[in-house]
């Protein structure tokens, strides 16, 4: 049996029917993206030059607009507060703190020991110049002057028996000299005497206050001992305190300055500077200065004047204003845009009402307002409210 013959297909070169249809589908496809993405190229691209012909169009009619209403301008316009700059004569005031005390204190004590007889005064009394304080048992001391007296009085006898032998020739000099001397002892026992009896009781040196009061009767006292503090009225009150070094440079003697007081927070004493010191402290390493109250206080609600209670140990705050003064411009410190260090940003306005950053010298800031040095001249007016809203050359309206 003959195997079956193979059967030869003959393969075309040619493309069939099918593969025609499909490549054209694909080619109509491949043109029909290409014309969509060149229309939307041309519809991006008229809607664009649609889109700067009416920005065109609107400022065109703006300007036109502005041009004939100056007020509709003003509108548009930024609302701002302005204030004019004027240069004048300031220095920064020194802040303190400090105690208040009296000028002068003295401490009051006996000149010789003895028990304590009477204490006539109390603490925080108000005395008079030679007003008597306290005193001693004065038994003893009184002895002891009269001792001293009777010793003078018979050296003195001795003195004068002994000159009228020296005249009848019975006595030698030497022995009258001595009598001489022992008159001369006896007079400076009794002065000794007298003078510690004068200092056996204390009276007041002046007129003013005891302060303290360091003794009760029947006490046994040593010489010297501290048993009163006083101060005296004449010599005043003074504000005691510490400045750095920075400030001690712009302190001089005379520098007027303004005190309040925790017990008394309404009312302002004026002082001034009395005393300067010449080096720093070695603990605190600040520089002692004093300021001498120089008048009564003011209300500053009622605005009256009128004496105060003061009291040693009181805790007072202030203000120096130095004499030494410089050449500046005080603006608020809403005109203040942006600081650096001793620079900082702020608005002036030209003469078409036109904003400009300058760029300023601050001397310093205190409180609600800042000094400028130098980068504004006299006359000039500064933005102080309205700002932040500004850029450079942004037209405003002054209110």
């Amino acid at each position: 049996m003959k195997p079956a013959p193979y059967i030869l297909t003959d393969i075309s070169t040619e493309p069939s029917s099918d593969l025609l249809f499909d490549s054209s589908m694909m080619s109509l496809n491949s043109s029909m993206m290409s014309s969509t993405t060149m229309n939307m190229r041309t519809m991006r691209f008229k809607a664009l030059v649609f889109l700067m012909l009416s920005l065109a169009i609107s400022l065109s009619i703006n300007t036109h607009v502005m041009a004939a209403d100056p007020q509709a301008a003003a509108i548009k316009a930024v609302p701002v507060e302005v204030v004019s700059a004027h240069y004048a004569e300031y220095a920064k005031a020194i802040r303190i703190s400090g105690l208040l005390e009296n000028k002068s204190e003295q401490s009051l004590g006996f000149k010789v020991p003895g028990l304590v007889s009477h204490v006539y005064v109390d603490e925080g009394q108000f005395v008079k110049k030679g007003q008597l304080l306290a005193s001693l048992d004065l038994e003893e001391i009184d002895a002891e002057v009269a001792k001293a007296k009777s010793v003078l009085a018979n050296a003195q006898r001795n003195l004068e028996r002994f000159q009228s032998l020296q005249g009848q020739n019975a006595l030698s000099m030497d022995q009258l000299q001595s009598a001489q001397t022992r008159m001369e002892i006896a007079q400076s026992d009794l002065t000794v005497a007298t003078f510690n009896r004068r200092y056996a009781v204390i009276k007041a040196p002046a007129a003013g206050r005891i302060l303290n009061r360091a003794l009760e009767p029947n006490e046994l006292v040593k010489a010297g001992q501290p048993v009163f503090v006083f101060a005296s009225k004449k010599t005043g009150w003074i504000l005691s305190t510490g400045i750095i070094d920075k400030d001690i440079v712009r302190t001089q003697l005379g520098d007027t300055a303004e005190l309040y007081f925790d017990a008394y927070p309404n009312q302002l004493f004026p002082a001034t500077v009395s005393e300067v010191a010449a080096r720093a402290d070695a603990a605190t390493q600040t520089f002692k200065i004093e300021l001498r109250l120089t008048g009564i206080s003011k209300n500053t609600v009622s605005g009256k004047r009128g004496a105060q209670n003061l009291l040693a140990g009181f805790v007072g705050h202030g203000r120096i204003y130095p004499s030494q003064k410089e050449s500046l411009v005080l603006l608020p410190l809403t005109a203040l845009l942006r600081a650096d260090g001793k620079q900082a940003e702020v608005y002036v306005l030209d003469e078409y009402d036109q904003a400009h950053m300058r760029l300023v010298d601050v001397a310093f800031i205190e409180g609600s307002r800042m000094a400028v040095r130098a980068g504004i001249q006299e006359g000039e007016r500064i933005v102080i409210q309205g700002a932040p809203y500004l850029s450079e050359g942004r037209s405003v309206a002054v209110q």
